[in-house]
């Protein structure tokens, strides 16, 4: 608080101003343009990669429903298994070789259109097998023993899922020796009676080049491929540097979710990994990357708008700097001067100077001084005029009650000669000018006031005769109601002399007020000439002085909204040959106010 109350040099100000408006939304606006940037960039990247996915993952899908529809049709193939265990049971030589070389032809039909199968060994359950060792040549040492085969946890799997095909990764084939990455293999124990079946295995070794595709296409990235089954073994893993820890943490995050992605730290690399759930499978194909590779376009963005906005704020700080110094300066030198003037001293030597407001107020300060001095002198001449004119007022004042007393004098005289209407006349105007004389405050009640139309109603009586007369509709609960003075009269006066001036028929002139709302409505309305639009407006607008009181139309317009406001005031409509309605809007007021504000 003691911060905000002291008073700051605008050099400071300035400088503090120029930081929170230009430096910290620069730097605001290209941190959150580089956040939303890096945010749309990993979305599009995600979106790209889950579209590969979907593409790869169809591809899998169909190679691995060929590899099953195979491997099924051989091991349903009745007449297959019935060779393949003929060639168990023969004893003769030539049996064995006539039923070795019907298998294979019938395993050649079979796979004629499948390079990629390596072998096929028949797995028998009193022992033995029967091999097949495909239709392309494979540099893969597939003899496995029996035995050996027998004894691995892929067999028993496959014996308890009798009659369906089953997948295995590199991880279950331990048994094959092989460099090739891309070993799948896949077993079936098909359901046969005993008696006719003595095959209780068929075990297939699998290239799978499409796999051998897939880590073609990401060999030159740093992104890889990982391929899980339904059990969330590893049917494929492509990347250079395999780390097992890599790989359960991976799987571990992925196991729970169809699809999505996710950040890992891998030996402290940051990883964005994205994966998706095969359609037809439980499969799951896994992609990782690491983060500095997806951000690297990010990054050189980031290095050029950080190089930019550097520079940008070092030409802004010199550029402040001499622009604060040409406001700072001229101001300082204003303030120097300013002081002398203070010390009495009206010589002003001020080197103008700066922007231009600067030089402005820095030329308007001299003309102040010189004004000043003006102004000095004028104020001693004027004080001797007005001394004198005091004197001059003093001696022209007629006295009100001089003329108050006068006029009694001449109605006493009018009494003694018995002139009725002269006595009526000058009591009428005494009473109208003790009410305009009178100093006792600024508002009447609305009885008072229609009292003194009254008076006033009378004197024109017997000024014009009996050529008009004026009806009253008052509602009795606003005459204790508080008027302006004289706020009537010269509506009253306007409607008399120039409504029914030139016209042979009675005038009448009718006076109406009710309340509404919160306001007074007093309506005057005459059968006169009538005016038109131009003279209407002329009586709003122009203020000549023809009335009794001194005040015109527009006075009295005028005077309603100086002391009420503009929702107040006068309304004139008026028709030619028809007459004039003229309209007074006034606050209804039940207290006096001149007593209200001196209370």
């Amino acid at each position: 608080m003691r911060i905000l109350k002291k008073r700051w040099p605008i050099t400071s100000i300035l400088y503090v101003m120029f930081f929170f408006v230009i430096v910290m939304p620069i730097v605001l606006v290209a941190f959150l343009s580089l956040r939303a940037y890096t945010d749309i960039l990993l979305s599009n990247i995600t979106s790209r990669t889950m579209q590969t996915l979907e593409q790869v993952s169809y591809s899998i899908d169909q190679e691995k429903s060929r590899y099953i529809r195979t491997v099924a049709a051989i091991a349903s193939d009745n007449n297959l298994i019935s060779l393949a265990t003929s060639y168990h049971r023969s004893t003769q030589s030539k049996d064995l070789f006539n039923s070795s070389i019907q298998l294979e032809n019938q395993l050649k039909n079979y796979l004629h259109d499948m390079p990629d199968v390596v072998s096929a060994m028949f797995v028998y359950r009193d022992g033995g097998a029967y091999y097949f060792e495909g239709t392309h040549f494979h540099n893969i040492n597939t003899r496995i023993n029996e035995n050996l085969l027998k004894s691995t946890d892929l067999y028993q799997k496959t014996l308890q899922n009798q009659g369906r095909v089953l997948l295995f990764g590199s991880e279950e084939n331990v048994l094959i020796e092989s460099n090739d990455k891309y070993i799948l293999s896949a077993a079936i124990a098909p359901q046969y009676e005993r008696s006719f079946s003595d095959v209780e295995m068929i075990y297939f070794v699998i290239q799978a080049k499409t796999f051998e595709n897939l880590a073609e296409s990401t060999s030159n990235q740093d992104g890889s491929f990982i391929i899980l089954d339904g059990s969330g073994n590893i049917m494929l893993d492509t990347s250079k540097d395999k780390s097992k820890n890599i790989e359960k943490q991976t799987i571990e995050q992925a196991r729970n979710k169809k699809s999505g992605n996710f950040e890992t730290m891998v030996y402290d690399e940051k990883m964005f990994v994205t994966f998706l759930t095969m359609e037809r499978t439980e499969w799951k194909i896994i992609y990782i990357t690491p983060y500095e590779q997806m951000t690297a376009q990010v990054r050189e963005i980031y290095k050029l708008v950080m190089n930019v906005s550097a520079a940008g704020l070092i030409i802004f700080l010199i550029v402040s700097f001499f622009l604060v110094r040409s406001i700072v300066g001229p101001i300082k030198s204003l303030i120097f001067q300013m002081n002398k003037m203070k010390s009495g001293s009206f010589h002003v030597d001020l080197e103008l100077a700066g922007p231009l407001e600067i030089y402005s107020l820095g030329k308007t300060f001299q003309n102040m001084t010189v004004r000043i001095q003006e102004l000095i002198i004028e104020r001693q001449e004027q004080e001797k005029l007005k001394t004198r004119a005091e004197i001059d007022a003093l001696q022209s004042q007629i006295n009100p009650h001089f003329l108050v007393n006068t006029l009694n004098a001449i109605k006493i005289m009018a009494m003694l000669s018995k002139a009725t209407n002269l006595v009526e006349m000058t009591d009428s105007l005494i009473k109208l000018l003790s009410a305009t004389f009178h100093r006792g405050g600024s508002y009447i009640q609305v009885f008072d006031e229609m009292q003194s139309l009254e008076k006033y109603i009378h004197i024109m009586k017997v000024r014009y005769g009996d050529r008009f007369k004026v009806e009253y509709d008052i509602d009795d609960g606003v005459t204790n109601t508080y008027v302006l003075k004289l706020l009537l009269q010269p509506i009253l006066e306007n409607a008399i002399i120039h409504g029914f001036y030139g016209k042979e028929a009675m005038g009448i002139v009718k006076i109406t007020s009710r309340k509404k709302n919160d306001q007074l409505i007093i309506t005057i309305t005459d059968n006169g000439k009538g005016m038109e639009q131009r003279t209407m407006e002329a009586l709003l607008h122009e203020k000549k002085v023809e009335s009794l009181c001194g005040i015109g139309i527009a006075n009295v317009n005028d005077r309603i909204r100086l002391n009420y406001g503009e929702p107040y005031g006068l309304k004139i409509n008026s028709e030619l040959g028809v007459g004039t309605e003229v309209i007074v809007i006034l606050p209804l007021l039940s207290n006096d106010p001149d007593h209200s504000q001196a209370s």
